[in-house]
């Protein structure tokens, strides 16, 4: 295996690590205890952080290398069209139900200074796509990666990517099951974690 394959790999892994360790609930109550009030600011933080290193690494892997070994011809350009345009929408969709300002970490900082703090409601929320996929914004970045023209060190990060995806997923579960006890339980046995409209399949066998 070449040198530029190994970075990628590396970059790729640490990345998810470095991902995973920030959300895990020892983690974050750990910073919690140690920020007190300025804890408001941990999850704008935490998505800055992902952000400016997910740019990094997207960077320099397109830096390692330029020649096309996957690259959708027509007709099937017109399937990738269709795949990246679907994916893009359900990755929307997705954002619309959940609280975006608490996702992003606006609210949180919305609250700092005062006597109450952040209050994270312990609900599930099952409207939108939520109640037809458990992980819709997963979904579609493996469909997204997967549908755009790739090099050889582009299918290496994908191939990265998308283990990390389906291994964070465990490790999310996990955390949201301590979480929200039975009830998370049940909305595993109701809704597919990753690919929709698959335990209704099952239901019918």
């Amino acid at each position: 295996m070449k040198l530029k394959y190994l970075i990628v790999v590396f970059l790729w892994v640490g990345f998810g690590v470095i991902h995973s360790i920030l959300i895990d609930l020892r983690v974050s109550n750990w910073a919690n205890r140690v920020l007190g009030r300025y804890f408001t600011f941990y999850r704008l933080g935490y998505n800055l952080l992902s952000l400016v290193l997910f740019s990094a690494m997207l960077y320099i892997t397109k830096t390692l290398d330029s020649e096309l070994i996957l690259k959708f011809v027509p007709p099937w350009t017109i399937v990738q069209q269709v795949l990246l345009i679907g994916s893009g929408v359900v990755i929307i969709w997705a954002f619309l139900s959940y609280d975006v300002l608490e996702f992003v970490g606006i609210r949180q900082l919305m609250s700092f200074g005062k006597k109450k703090g952040f209050y994270y409601p312990k609900t599930i929320t099952k409207k939108g796509l939520l109640g037809i996929v458990r992980h819709p914004i997963y979904f579609a970045t493996i469909v997204f990666i997967w549908s755009l023209n790739s090099t050889r060190v582009d299918i290496v990060a994908h191939l990265v990517l998308t283990i990390y995806i389906l291994l964070g997923i465990r490790l999310e579960e996990s955390k949201l099951v301590k979480e929200f006890g039975l009830a998370y339980t049940q909305y595993q046995m109701e809704v597919p974690a990753l690919i929709p409209f698959t335990k209704k399949l099952q239901r019918t066998k």
